[in-house]
This record gives C-alpha cells, structure tokens and sequence, in this order.
C-alpha cells in the first residue's frame, strides 16, 4: 500500500514544483558564470589548455588556482545537490526552491570571492552556501520517512 500512496503523489506533482524547475536552470547559469572566471583568468594568466591547475612556480599559479578551484568545487557537489532539491521538492518545493536560491547565491559569491580574494575570499560565500546545502540534507531523512510511511 505504500508504494500506492507514493505514486499517487508523484502523479500529482504540486504546481509549486516548478520553483524547483526554475532554480535549477539558475544552477546552470551560475556555473555558466564560474566558468567565465576560470576562462577570464586563463586569458589574465596565459594558462593554456589542456592544463586544469598552474603549477606552484609559476607566476600567478595561485591566482589561477583559485579560479579554477571555485568552479570544480562548485561541480564536486552541484549534482548531488540538484538532487535533493528535485526529492525533497516532491514535497516541499517551495522550501527545496528556497535552499536552491540560497546556494545559487552562495556560489556566485563564493567564486567571486575566492577568484579575486584568495581562499579567505570565499568564506561568506561558503556560509551562504551551506544555508542551502544543509537544511536540503536534513530535510531529505524527513522526505524519505515520510515516502515510506514513517513519519
């Protein structure tokens, strides 16, 4: 019977689900930006491709690094991010919409941060993120016992 119940309610999608939808085309705009960071200071920098990190003699190695950096940190986590909005936004969209919001947030200041103030440069940028990230985890034991009936 629960699995009844379950898809019952993903046959009924809340129309507020498409919050979700649109903050997770904001994702993509925003690795759209960290991407021209890391391509901006390939061309300040003269760090060619294929090289994905300088290497620490170089000049302006950290420079880059940092660049670089906040966009793979940022795609070290955005699938499994993007994933939790979309469980939890089964059920609770408008609070999965507003945490995407937040994250979304917390990278573009992330990356600006650390791109143009060293890794200290990124520590607001971190915190904001994580007020998306965190309360997604949490919420997700609670979306999960309740799909299965035990909450």
């Amino acid at each position: 019977k629960k699995c009844e119940q379950i898809l019952m309610e993903l046959s009924s999608i809340p129309a507020d689900f498409g919050y979700v939808i649109l903050v997770i085309g904001l994702t993509h705009l925003v690795n759209f930006y960290l991407v021209f960071l890391v391509v901006g200071a390939r061309k300040k920098y003269g760090v060619q491709y294929p090289t994905l990190y300088a290497s620490g003699d170089s000049k302006n190695a950290d420079a880059f690094n940092c660049a670089q950096r906040a966009h793979q940190n940022t795609l070290e986590g955005w699938a499994p991010f993007q994933i939790l909005m979309i469980l939890n936004g089964l059920l609770f969209p408008c609070v999965s919409a507003g945490c995407g919001l937040a994250w979304a947030v917390g990278r573009v200041i992330y990356g600006y941060g650390y791109t143009t103030g060293g890794p200290k440069g990124r520590n607001v940028g971190g915190a904001i993120t994580h007020l998306g990230d965190l309360p997604l985890i949490l919420l997700t034991f609670y979306t999960g016992a309740k799909f299965a009936g035990l909450a």
